[in-house]
């Protein structure tokens, strides 16, 4: 399995195509990283400045130093993988098999004594490894970035925050090239079956969530309805009340996009969602674990057609 692990990676480092669009994520998330870490750095320059000027005055009364949250310098990286990512994801999961098919090599691998599976898991694992590389590499660029030119200082928890959240990252990124490899082992057409990840992929990561927020009551004037309208958390949790039936089905549709439960998780370890940074990051998984579930169950049920699949039809040559 081992031949077949570094098989698919070597053919996966000379895909021009993949060599292109992991290129594009790795510009735009280390852009993103980049400048808002500059930008924190900026704020603490000129919080340091008043300081220093008000001590020169004589002043003893100093302001509170501003509250930054380094962690969401990450907050672009989670629109591109959405979107770079889950195509990136698709291309390759489509790829894997489609290109041992079409040149006639997955007949004459298997003919030489390599069971279905063993092909199967290497090609897997294969791809793992590579998104994994992606992933880390992103994790460890944004961290120095934060550190050297943000100034600033990680906490462990921090730390721990942003390996979850790269990891979920990895864990999107699969799901996708799940999605794509079993659509590639379902259908004999490598271009078909190309397309319908593509439409399933714009379903789940932009229809569903676009309905989902529209749908959203609190979503209808800028800013939320409930805090234009100055109403309480008490009341606004009495009003939803009446509507159970209907945010049911919202949040039902929204349920179905692995992209929000990935949005979700994301927001909630990079504190971009209120009410998450006084919890440590095990809290929060502990919190969120549904999303981690929504993310993980259609994964594995999805992998494991494609096992069903690619070992039982007689004619995927």
């Amino acid at each position: 399995m081992n031949t077949i692990i570094k098989k698919e990676i070597k053919d996966i480092i000379h895909n021009k195509l993949f060599i292109l669009t992991v290129s594009l994520l790795f510009i735009l998330s280390i852009v993103a990283i980049v400048l808002g870490s500059i930008q924190i750095r900026a704020t603490m320059v000129e919080y340091n400045d008043s300081i220093t000027f008000l001590k020169s005055l004589g002043k003893t009364v100093m302001p509170d130093k501003p509250n930054i949250n380094a962690l969401a310098i990450s907050k672009s990286f989670v629109n591109y993988l959405g979107m770079i990512g889950a195509l990136l994801a698709i291309i390759l999961g489509n790829h894997t098999i489609v290109k041992e098919r079409d040149q006639g090599t997955l007949k004459l691998i298997l003919s030489r004594g390599v069971f279905r599976d063993t092909l199967l898991n290497g090609k897997i694992l294969g791809n793992t490894i590579v998104f994994s590389g992606i992933t880390s590499t992103l994790g460890v660029i944004t961290y120095i970035t934060i550190v050297i030119v943000g100034q600033v200082s990680l906490t462990m928890d921090d730390s721990v925050r942003l390996i979850l959240f790269f990891t979920m990252s990895l864990l999107y990124m699969l799901f996708f090239f799940i999605l794509a490899l079993a659509l590639s082992v379902l259908s004999n057409n490598g271009n078909k079956a190309l397309l319908i990840a593509v439409i399933i992929w714009i379903v789940l990561a932009f229809v569903l969530p676009q309905i989902g927020d529209t749908m959203d009551l609190d979503n209808q004037l800028p800013g939320g309805f409930f805090a234009q309208m100055g109403v309480t958390k008490t009341q606004e949790d009495s009003i939803l009340a009446k509507f159970s039936s209907y945010e049911f089905i919202r949040d039902g549709i929204e349920e179905m996009s692995p992209m929000k439960h990935y949005e979700r998780m994301s927001y909630a370890l990079l504190n971009i969602k209120p009410g998450f940074d006084q919890q440590s990051a095990l809290q929060v998984v502990g919190v969120k674990w549904i999303n981690l579930v929504g993310l993980l169950t259609p994964t594995i049920l999805l992998l494991l057609l494609t096992y069903v699949i690619f070992l039982k039809r007689e004619d995927i040559y």
